[in-house]
């Protein structure tokens, strides 16, 4: 039998080492369980924004809407919820929509908050669409045949919900290499419903303001040969 320091030399005996994760696993959850309620807000509860507000439940018929469901989580949940827990654990505002940096700097540093001011600071940060979801919801609608047999007939349904869910620069896009594969979905600071003394325009994303500047037509997403 070798003797207890043999063993602990050749390191048996020894704690392995953990890597720890650079927020506290509190925040962490905190942080994925609100990107969680967003994506459900977007798409999978009863009067979801996609679904029901964008009437494409209906449009699409029960069969091919879960289709679709099923297929946006499978490609796009878990970097989506991955968004607000980042690596660096340092969600920062990514500037006007226009490409202007945002004006305060604004970041929430997860390893330095408690839950309580996590929640609070994450009121500000806002999960904003390129392209507003109305309006893609619209082109996706009328880019359809009259009686769709899928939820993507005729369309690129890969850039469909790229548009609504995309968080990440599309590397190997199927249709196109323009700049709309890039992320669609971006954080920025947004004023706080209900607290007083905000004012829009001291920050990068006006809630109550889609972007209608940035349009899209039926032609950005149907296939090269559909008719």
């Amino acid at each position: 039998m070798e003797r207890l320091e043999d063993l602990l030399l050749l390191g048996f005996g020894h704690k392995k080492s953990v890597a720890l994760s650079p927020m506290p696993q509190k925040v962490k959850a905190l942080c994925r369980n609100r990107a969680t309620k967003r994506w459900s807000t977007l798409l999978t509860q009863n009067k979801s924004r996609i679904g029901y507000n964008c009437g494409m439940r209906k449009r699409l018929g029960e069969i091919h809407w879960a289709a679709f469901v099923k297929f946006a989580e499978t490609t796009h949940k878990e970097a989506f919820c991955q968004a607000l827990t980042p690596a660096s654990a340092v969600l920062r505002c990514e500037g006007r929509i226009e490409g202007t940096p945002c004006p305060k700097g604004f970041c929430i540093d997860l390893r330095s908050l408690s839950v309580v001011e996590c929640g609070n600071e994450l009121r500000g940060l806002h999960m904003d669409h390129t392209h507003d979801i109305k309006h893609v919801c619209k082109i996706w609608s009328q880019a359809l045949p009259e009686r769709p047999q899928s939820w993507d007939d005729g369309i690129c349904g890969s850039l469909v919900a790229h548009l609504l869910f995309g968080v990440e620069d599309h590397v190997i896009a199927q249709c196109s290499d323009r700049p709309i594969w890039r992320k669609q979905v971006v954080p920025r600071c947004g004023d706080k419903r209900g607290v007083k003394g905000h004012h829009v325009d001291d920050f990068c994303h006006d809630i109550a303001c889609a972007h209608y500047d940035c349009r899209l037509g039926v032609k950005d997403i149907r296939w090269p040969t559909a008719e």
